[in-house]
């Protein structure tokens, strides 16, 4: 029995391990994108107030296509990412449930605090999603204004944080 409480303590060791992992690992990306983000917007910024009136007509249809195609893909990218963290969290239950009960304080403690760490991760990964709409939201009322050259850089940094987001969220071992 006392080997059993070991093993248990140390599998639940691991996991919080890994999860703390992840959490530091959401937040550089997290960090990371708001660098690129916001140097993408400022630049996006510029190009619009010096190309403002310039273009008009199709070029407007064009980019307002452009914007829901870009707003299709950040919420196909989030639909992922929640469809991630809710497989995470449901596997969670199913983790615990195979272990065997256990009536000793210390490891109830133990789990008690490990849950509660893992609340806390689940709070900060729904601010994230929380801060990604709202960033989403901004760059939307910022693309009001056609033009291609800004259309194209657009894309290109789109993909490059696809990119980097694709190989953030994947979970190591899982």
């Amino acid at each position: 029995s006392p080997l059993s409480l070991q093993e248990e303590n140390r599998v639940l060791q691991q996991e919080l391990s890994r999860v703390e992992d992840l959490l530091a690992q959401s937040r550089a990306e997290r960090d990371e994108l708001a660098i690129k983000y916001n140097a993408l917007s400022e630049r996006l910024e510029q190009t619009l107030r010096l190309e403002a009136g310039e273009r008009e007509g199709a070029e407007s249809r064009s980019l307002a296509q452009h914007n829901i195609e870009l707003r299709r893909l950040l919420e196909e990218e989030q639909a992922a990412y929640k469809r991630k963290l809710q497989a995470y969290q449901e596997g969670q239950p199913r983790h615990r449930s195979s272990k065997p009960s256990v009536t000793h304080p210390g490891p109830s403690a133990q789990l008690l605090q490990y849950k509660k760490k893992c609340g806390e991760v689940e709070q900060q990964l729904l601010e994230k999603a929380t801060e990604l709409e709202q960033e989403r939201l901004t760059l939307d009322v910022s693309l009001e204004q056609p033009e291609e050259e800004s259309c194209n850089e657009l894309e290109n940094a789109l993909i490059r944080l696809e990119e980097e987001q694709q190989r953030g969220v994947r979970v190591p071992g899982g």
